[in-house]
């Protein structure tokens, strides 16, 4: 028995089908659950009016996705909790193999669906990712074409929070979401928590859902426009996963690559007229320390495994025309071999 958990804020044109499709499944959830981040649209009353069958949750406040997933987990009746994002519209057969997947192994925690783009179903967009060691991820067959797209079944570093299985038991186990992330790297987050402690997270290329538009003012699509606001997110937030799950010992020897990389983000984003965004997230990471460092010692406990195990250092994930060509792509490939020799150089001395 499943219990699916849709979160959504303003999303009254996507929850249709997103619904249609859950309710479409063989088998379909025990229940589902619509977690409202209290929607300035007409959200709601598209839930009440058209499917009273789906237990509709108004958290009050737009709290981000974090927030709606661990009020979905505290609501949700059975250990098997599958969360997607509003924009997300599962295909035929994905939540049974999605179960299938989680069967095979008990060490499985989180199970992810295999994502294609909304508007070119032929293209993968999420197939999961690997914890690059400076708090960033690695993704597996980023709008890589289907026939192309590869590795079968099996464990991956990181999973991304739009559509995925997991146990609630687990889930709750770590703590969830981190709620100061509001939303981007919450995802490292709760992977690198669920990873550190032994649990297992596995893709699922036979379950796909349809990402249809993602987060207006947020998500970068093919060529698109870089928002200053996902350089302010990042600016502030990948140093919160790095303070919160990173043991010292390695924070303190990747410190020269982390600072390195942050350097050539930060130009990044002024080159892009993002100055104000970066200094306003560098801000704000200065204000949320403190809570990053009383989050860290739930985050580490129970740990099993280190960080020299979990972590990679792998060709960084860019969105394709940010650096394919002329200056950006000599200097992404120099930062990538530079990483790489950092890496192997210190990973045998990281905790």
């Amino acid at each position: 028995m499943v219990s699916a958990i849709v979160v959504n804020w303003n999303g009254q044109d996507y929850l249709p089908e997103c619904l249609d499709a859950l309710l479409a499944q063989d088998p379909s959830p025990t229940e589902i659950i619509v977690i409202d981040n209290h929607s300035d649209d007409a959200s709601r009353e598209v839930v009440k009016e058209r499917y009273p069958q789906v237990r509709l949750i108004d958290t009050g406040f737009n709290g981000g996705p974090c927030h709606a997933r661990n009020v979905g987990a505290e609501a949700a009746s059975n250990e098997r909790v599958l969360f997607l994002d509003n924009d997300v519209v599962l295909q035929p057969g994905a939540l049974a193999a999605l179960g299938q997947c989680m069967d095979e192994h008990e060490s499985i925690a989180m199970v992810q669906a295999r994502s294609v783009c909304g508007d070119d179903e032929s293209i993968v967009h999420y197939d999961g990712g690997d914890l690059h060691f400076l708090g960033t991820l690695v993704l597996r067959n980023w709008y890589r074409p289907r026939h192309q797209a590869e590795g079968a079944p099996g464990p991956i570093g990181a999973a991304i929070a739009l559509c995925f299985l997991v146990k609630k038991s687990v889930y709750q186990s770590v703590g969830g979401f981190d709620e100061n992330l509001f939303i981007l790297y919450e995802d490292n987050e709760f992977s690198y928590k669920l990873r550190m402690r032994g649990h297992t997270i596995r893709l699922c290329p036979d379950a796909i859902c349809v990402h249809k538009a993602g987060t207006v003012g947020l998500s970068v699509r093919g060529e698109a426009h870089y928002p200053g606001e996902r350089t302010y997110l990042h600016s502030k937030n990948r140093w919160y996963v790095l303070f919160t799950c990173m043991r010292w010992r390695t924070l303190v020897l990747t410190i020269p690559a982390q600072l390195a990389y942050g350097v050539v983000y930060a130009g990044f984003g002024v080159g892009r007229g993002h100055l104000r965004s970066w200094l306003r997230g560098k801000w704000e990471l200065l204000c949320l320390l403190p809570k990053a460092i009383r989050a860290r010692g739930p985050a580490q406990r129970g740990r099993t495994v280190p960080d020299r195990e979990l972590l990679v250092a792998l060709p960084m994930t860019l969105n394709p025309g940010l650096a394919d060509k002329g200056t950006g792509a000599a200097l992404r490939r120099a930062m990538d071999r530079f990483f790489a020799i950092y890496w192997r150089l210190v990973r045998g001395l990281c905790g």
